[in-house]
């Protein structure tokens, strides 16, 4: 039995549309597991690629070992060559600890019962010994360093605590603390005559000072927080008690060696 075009043009149309969905549903079928096998291998390539990456720190890590053991190995094998005969190396090493204790016999005997005075400016130090035997250790403050310059006049002051031998010239308690031209200078203050009363200033060097000579002294200050720091113009700032112990048990006369 024939059947009208229309009706059979709208058969084959959904025939078509059926075998295009079918081929669809297919294709995205494929690409699902495709996709999920690309995944798949992803992971295993990541797992791979971190197993190798621990062999290879391994590997260099054992590498280090074996150069480091190697190196140990070539210092015992020259060990003879550094030290070719192993009792005279032995016996001068006996010489030279004998030759040390000697002089420090006689260090002893030339300083018995003399007290003096170390100053390391390095460490901000401060030392009072008897002979070798040490009677005090404190904190202190040296130099700042650098300088300051006088514009109108070119006067230049140098801050830094001057290092050799000097000696306990004087010492006094309740010092009165002269300022100098550099302090009015640095305070950007005019520089009042020699005998200005602003000149004198009472409390600002604490309760004891020992000089060393050239205007460098031994002193307390005000500012005991920063004390083991470079801070001074040029003197030896000492805390209130260790100022008192040096001031007590260092008599005038005594040795200072800064360093």
């Amino acid at each position: 039995m024939n059947q009208p075009p229309d009706r059979r043009a709208t058969l084959i149309l959904f025939y078509f549309t059926c075998l295009f969905c079918l081929v669809g549903i297919t294709l995205l079928a494929h690409a699902g597991r495709s996709l999920a096998e690309i995944c798949r291998r992803t992971s295993s390539i990541d797992e791979k690629t971190a197993k190798i990456n621990n062999l290879v720190q391994e590997y260099r890590r054992q590498l280090g070992y074996g150069r480091e053991l190697a190196s140990q190995m070539d210092f015992w094998q020259n060990l003879p060559n550094l030290l070719p005969e192993q009792t005279r190396f032995v016996k001068m090493q006996n010489i030279l600890q004998e030759e040390v204790t000697a002089q420090r016999r006689k260090i002893n005997a030339r300083l018995a019962g003399v007290r003096y005075v170390l100053v390391d400016t390095k460490a901000n130090k401060l030392y009072v010994k008897r002979g070798l035997k040490l009677l005090l250790e404190a904190n202190c403050s040296v130099g700042r360093g650098g300088q300051l310059r006088d514009k109108p006049t070119g006067r230049v002051w140098d801050f830094n605590t001057p290092k050799g031998v000097f000696s306990v010239i004087w010492k006094t308690e309740n010092p009165i603390w002269i300022k100098p031209d550099w302090a009015f200078v640095e305070a950007k203050e005019p520089i009042p005559p020699p005998d200005d009363q602003s000149r004198m200033v009472a409390g600002e060097l604490g309760q004891y000072l020992l000089s060393i000579g050239n205007g460098y002294l031994i002193h307390g200050t005000k500012n005991e927080a920063v004390l083991g720091q470079p801070v001074s113009h040029g003197c030896i700032r000492l805390g209130a008690k260790d100022l008192e112990q040096v001031y007590k048990i260092v008599p005038a006369g005594a040795k200072v060696y800064v360093y």
